[in-house]
């Protein structure tokens, strides 16, 4: 089991906004984030905080799904990986 894409890179600073747009407060608590964090993103980019709040759930963020935890990861893309997930052996790595 692999990353896979969950917003592509067209979507440029819309990324965090769209992401966030759905999340209830009470997801926000499950996936371990801020609620304020997914607000502000919510918000849109011309927030003050739009990109701290952004990095903040891209640190934070986790999912268990079948006993395997997921992480937002974003290069460009935003992607969902398991913590499983061996970068370097999969040719995945900078």
């Amino acid at each position: 089991m692999g990353p896979y894409i969950v917003l592509n890179d067209g979507h440029g600073v819309f990324i965090p906004q769209l992401w966030c747009q759905s999340i209830a407060e009470w997801e926000a608590e499950t996936l371990g984030i801020q609620w304020s964090d997914v607000q502000a993103c919510q918000a849109g980019p011309d927030h003050a905080w739009y990109w701290e709040a952004w990095q903040a759930i891209l640190d934070s963020a986790s999912m268990i799904s079948d006993g395997t935890t997921w992480r937002l990861h974003q290069d460009g893309d935003l992607w969902e990986v398991p913590d499983t997930w061996d970068w370097e052996a999969n040719g995945w790595a900078d």
